[in-house]
């Protein structure tokens, strides 16, 4: 996040906003002496004028630009005299205008200031201790809506008021002209928009509020009880005595993810559980596929983050974080899809609250990296060191070969036990560390883990012996009594997780599908794209033609006329031919574009894209991607893939409208004056969106042969 742009949003405008105040207290202290002064101007006019009436009754005055009897000029002063009361008002309501306008763009800075100096001071403060993490955030994610609530109404109240005087400043004795009136409405609605926006604001206090609260973690599986998972309770607990820490209140099983743990709510689907409290994730598969003391290894680190000190950050830092991050992808959801006054005044929270956020991020990676250090540490002292370096590289070896082939299986959807058809799968490949394995960090949905690399490292492993024990074979078999063993009714657990699985798999083939199908026929036959705009050319060239006549005579001056002349003739004929240049220019820009106007400059077809002066059509699967830009008229730019051929051009003849290649950049480029279908002239997003349709529907087609393939 770009930290000069809240700088700019947050304490610069705010302070511009208060200098305005300083410059409108000045001008309503000078109004305020000016009117002063008038009022006694109008003060002595009129004795004077009495007594002129007085003494010659038929007296004339002389004025500016005319001159009037004395009664007129006293009748004038009787209506100056009766607007002088309501110039007083206007003058003490600008007077109290100002400093409001002063005082709010100041405390708006003020807010903007200590919000980013806050921030800045709480993650400094984050790096001392996880306690010390664990109350900055809370207090922080606790006081940012309110922060920027309170800056929202200050700008928004500063700018109402700032133009509330405006409006007022144009106010002036006599008569205002319509369009005074009509300036001084704008701005007073303008200023009533803005006191609007603080009642939005405010309205949206609550549901902001709402949005930074933790939010319940989403999981897939089943959960099971100490009843229907005897042994796996067992072991759980028994490595929770051991390391002494808190023991799961709920375990989920199911056959994606890994281990972890968290103490966030959370729901599990498919059944929509809600759980509270700590809850233990375990794959079903690894159960078969790691050693018992493997196992104990992995979960034995998992239940580390409830022992000690730890347990603290776990149970109430780890919620808070994931909820603001949660929160913070709602927010953006929401200003999205929100009308325009909604989607702006959302917008500066959302881009503080990822300042936010980003200003904790190293704070937040320095201790993940300690704990799951520690907690690796823990693992190991359970089951020993070579049983967690094993266990660390064995999953990092094993999960591609799992996902594949659930992924499989999935889109099958015949198998009734996936477990056992994955098992069965898995005990056939030939078991390697990915090239990556060392650099990636474990998978986990709401907390960061050190490298593998690291990890191994710091538990003092060589790699050649773990690597050794990690891609060991699969001995199905032995795998699935494994599994079995932890279970009461093992083979219901199977079918049950298997047919959640295979029925979200399905119904979002289907939709992917259904979506596939809808944009496959969402462009269909051809579209012709060509400028038009014959009208404009005609007239363009009409209008040069007197300025090149212009040009000629101005040229033919010392031959026609040269009595008349007052330069040189080379003057003339100079100042003559740049007229007349350039008017041949926009002659022959007349012309040019009125022989493009009905030229097709590029035609789409399901499978091409055919600009005119390419030799061969460009086949929409070289396309990579296609932009529009605004400079000098309308450019089309299509990117190209990687592998594709670049196009090669052909001569065309004048006028019709031609692309240029970019070689470096791999672009086909098509400069156009304005977009037009069928004599139609279309918005640039229009062309656009058609022209990403034919892409579009191109690639569903082509991924929906592959499937029937």
């Amino acid at each position: 996040m770009n930290a000069l742009k809240l700088i700019c949003l947050l304490v610069i405008f705010p302070l511009l906003l208060a200098t305005l105040g300083v410059w409108e207290r000045q001008r309503a202290a000078e109004s305020t002496t000016a009117m002063i002064d008038y009022h006694i101007t109008v003060d002595i006019a009129k004795q004077r004028l009495q007594a002129l009436a007085a003494k010659d009754p038929a007296a004339e005055v002389q004025l500016v630009d005319e001159k009037i009897s004395v009664y007129l000029a006293l009748s004038r002063l009787v209506v100056i005299e009766a607007e002088l009361p309501t110039a007083h008002h206007v003058n003490r309501a600008m007077r109290a205008l100002a400093p409001w306008v002063i005082g709010l763009g100041l405390l708006a800075a003020f807010i903007g200031v200590a919000a980013l100096a806050g921030t800045y001071w709480a993650a400094w403060r984050a790096l001392q201790s996880r306690e010390m993490l664990l109350q900055v955030f809370s207090q922080g994610s606790r006081l940012l809506p309110y922060v920027l609530v309170s800056h929202g109404v200050a700008m928004a109240a500063a700018v109402a008021l700032a133009l509330g005087f405006e409006g007022l400043a144009m106010w002036h004795i006599g008569r205002l002209a319509s369009g005074e009136i009509k300036l001084m409405a704008v701005l007073w609605v303008i200023a009533a928009f803005c006191l609007y926006s603080i009642w939005q604001l405010l309205k949206q206090l609550r549901p902001m509020l709402r949005l930074f609260t933790p939010e319940p973690l989403e999981l897939f599986g089943e959960v099971v009880t100490p009843e229907q998972a005897p042994g796996l309770w067992r072991q759980v607990n028994a490595l929770a005595g051991s390391l002494g820490a808190l023991p799961p209140e709920h375990i989920v099983v199911s056959l994606a993810q890994g281990f972890y743990v968290t103490s966030s709510e959370a729901i599990v689907q498919p059944a929509n559980t809600l759980l509270h409290g700590r809850t233990l994730h375990v794959p079903l598969l690894y159960l078969g596929l790691l050693s018992r003391e493997e196992i104990d290894a992995v979960i034995g680190h998992e239940l580390a983050h409830f022992a000690g000190q730890d347990t603290d950050y776990s149970l109430r830092f780890l919620p808070i974080y994931e909820g603001v991050n949660c929160s913070l992808g709602a927010l953006l959801d929401t200003s999205l899809s929100s009308g325009f006054i909604q989607g702006q005044l959302m917008r500066p929270l959302f881009m503080f609250g990822v300042f936010f956020m980003q200003r904790f991020d190293h704070a937040v990676n320095h201790w993940s990296r300690e704990r799951e250090l520690l907690a690796d540490a823990a693992g190991a002292r359970l089951a020993g060191h070579a049983a967690a370096a094993s266990a660390l590289l064995r999953v990092s070896v094993l999960h591609p070969h799992i996902e594949d082939s659930l992924l499989a299986l999935c889109d099958a959807a015949t198998a009734t036990d996936l477990p056992a058809a994955v098992l069965a799968t898995v005990c056939t490949r030939e078991l390697q560390l990915p090239p990556e394995a060392l650099e990636s960090h474990q998978a986990h949905p709401t907390d960061s883990h050190p490298s593998n690399d690291e990890r191994l490292r710091a538990l003092n492993v060589p790699l050649e012996d773990a690597l050794r024990s990690a891609t060991r074979t699969v001995d199905a078999d032995a795998a699935n009594t494994h599994i079995d063993a932890c279970f009461r009714t093992p083979q219901a657990l199977r079918e049950q997780l298997s047919r959640a699985l295979i029925d979200v798999a399905v119904s979002e083939n289907t939709a992917h599908t259904h979506l596939l199908e809808t944009m496959a026929v969402s462009a269909q036959g051809e579209q012709a794209f060509h400028e038009g705009g014959r009208r404009r050319a005609v007239l363009m060239a009409l209008l040069s033609i007197p300025f090149v006549l212009l040009g000629l005579w101005v040229m033919a001056q010392p031959w026609l006329a040269p009595e008349r002349m007052k330069g040189t003739p080379l003057s003339a004929i100079g100042a003559g031919a740049a007229i007349a240049g350039i008017a041949l220019i926009f002659l022959w820009l007349g012309v040019r574009r009125f022989k493009r106007a009905p030229q097709i400059a590029l035609r789409l077809t399901p499978e091409h894209f055919v600009f005119a002066n390419l030799a061969q059509p460009l086949p929409i699967e070289h396309i990579d991607n296609v932009t529009l830009q605004f400079m000098q008229g309308v450019w089309v730019t299509v990117e190209l893939t990687p592998e594709a051929p670049l196009p090669v051009l052909r001569k065309t003849a004048f006028g019709v409208p031609g692309a240029r290649v970019n070689k470096k950049k791999r672009q086909v480029l098509l400069q156009m004056a304005q977009l037009c279908v069928a004599d139609k002239k279309i918005q640039p997003y229009e062309g656009l969106m058609l022209m990403t349709d034919y892409v579009n529907a191109f690639q569903a087609r082509k991924i929906l042969q592959h499937r029937e393939g």
